[in-house]
């Protein structure tokens, strides 16, 4: 082949090499730009985040109080976030199903959930199938509390708390108490109560206090561990609330002691927030911080609460962080004590 030929055949070759790179480089650097991009918006809050609907995972059925204190809090949260917020309700397991699922969500700032103390500290613990911990989940927001109560169904022959536990004495295994959920706040009270008055029953769990209230309604449980919303709610259909788990009387609910004054230093409760998955962008913790926390301690949030037999106890991204580590050393401490905490 003549040298010039070649010459002009290699040149060639070159510019088509070079212009191929070119050509490369400019196509990889779109991709990047995109990926970059929708990175961004995924994970990141921006200035106009939230930009679509917030789904609230609610972990109870229908009409408990996850649900309640949702309902009354919906309208401020959208108001404050100018976005919708759409409930899924995901009840099985005292709540960790919902958990679960929220172990495995994105962290991007449109799925968030409602939670309760003691239940998200001990279902890691107790439940072998558990596929959460503790610490798997960024704490936003402590709401309220409720305090437990225990009360008989309409009929039953104890109208006292030292006649009940009299009686469960004398009929032991027999009685039937429903509390919401197994290693939950209920079960929890209702296996200290057997601790601390020598008596035994049968626990009967539900999914939610949505179904423990037409249970002892019914008459188809003898008795329940049971918020103190639902014993203030369910008192007109019969149901007698026998003693309370707070240190003085609710104005809710003035006629009913409080165990210490019958003698038991028993003071169970269930506290809820709201947390999201792990992993959170801090911009988006930043401004889910402030919305939410805006809307817990608005003071017409808090009347409706009370009005209800909730406890408000609004608390911030950073002081609910401390609370739930505070209490989960508090609850592991009284599992070690009474030696109920399981084997590793």
């Amino acid at each position: 082949m003549d040298k010039d030929l070649l010459k002009i055949f290699d040149s060639r070759a070159r510019g088509g090499y070079e212009e191929v790179i070119m050509k490369a480089k400019r196509f990889f650097g779109v991709v990047i730009c995109l990926l970059v991009a929708l990175f961004g918006i995924a994970y990141g809050a921006g200035p106009d985040y939230p930009e679509k609907e917030i789904t609230y995972v609610i972990p109870f059925n229908p009409g408990g109080e996850t649900d309640i204190e949702f309902r009354v809090m919906q309208n401020y949260l959208e108001k404050a976030s100018s976005v919708r917020w759409l409930p899924e309700y995901k009840p099985a397991a005292g709540g960790a199903l919902a958990w679960s699922f929220m172990a495995a969500a994105k962290p991007d700032g449109y799925t968030l959930a409602g939670f309760n103390i003691p239940h998200i500290i001990l279902q890691p613990w107790f439940l072998k199938d558990a596929k959460f911990t503790t610490q798997d989940f960024t704490y936003l927001t402590m709401i309220e509390y409720t305090p437990i109560g225990l009360a008989v169904k309409k009929g039953f022959p104890a109208e006292t708390l030292k006649e009940f536990i009299d009686y469960v004495k004398a009929n032991p295994n027999k009685v039937t108490i429903g509390g919401v959920g197994k290693h939950s706040g209920h079960h929890l009270a209702a296996i200290q109560f057997m601790k601390l008055t020598g008596t035994k029953f049968t626990y009967i769990p539900f999914t939610g206090t949505g179904a423990q209230k037409p249970a002892i309604m019914g008459g188809h449980v003898d008795a329940i561990f049971g918020n103190s919303t639902a014993l203030v709610e369910m008192m007109p259909a019969g149901v007698i609330p026998l003693a309370i788990g707070t240190e003085n009387r609710m104005k809710q609910l003035p006629d009913v002691p409080t165990f210490a004054e019958t003698g038991l230093k028993f003071y169970p409760r269930i506290d809820r927030g709201i947390l999201a998955p792990k992993g959170l962008p801090k911009d988006i913790a930043e401004k889910l911080d402030r919305i939410i926390f805006e809307v817990v301690k608005n003071k017409e949030i808090q009347a409706k609460l009370i009005e209800a037999g909730f406890v408000p106890n609004p608390m911030n991204m950073a002081e609910t962080t401390r609370y739930v580590n505070k209490r989960q050393e508090e609850i592991k401490k009284l599992l070690e004590e009474e030696k109920l905490l399981p084997a590793k």
